[in-house]
């Protein structure tokens, strides 16, 4: 008995360690961090689009001649800023959602 609620014991361990790091944005979770990106460590979909969109974003800025990635950087700062605006929403999940997708989706045109 006590073997078998080990192993279970176990399980479930592994279970939500991994849980718990599919949740793990592209940046680092802690103290002293905005509304938005609070809620994005907490929301294991929203750190999935932020970690699509860190990939796409490190992708195309790898891809774009020097010249021009001032401007990227500069539009991809500008969208953060923006996306944490979320915090006024009344449904902040489906706000910074809809930031993410459509900003995704607009990287994903270029």
């Amino acid at each position: 008995m006590i073997r078998h609620s080990l192993i279970v014991l176990i399980g479930v361990t592994a279970l939500l360690g991994s849980v718990a790091q599919a949740a793990q944005p592209s940046f680092k979770c802690g103290k002293g961090l905005h509304e938005v990106e609070a809620l994005i460590c907490q929301d294991a979909e929203l750190a999935r689009l932020d970690n699509d969109l860190a990939s796409l974003y490190k992708t195309l800025l790898k891809n774009t001649p020097q010249a021009q990635q001032r401007a990227l950087k500069a539009e991809q700062s500008g969208w953060v800023k923006g996306r944490n605006d979320c915090w006024k929403a009344d449904d902040k999940k489906a706000c910074i959602r809809g930031e993410y997708e459509s900003r995704i989706n607009a990287l994903k045109d270029r």
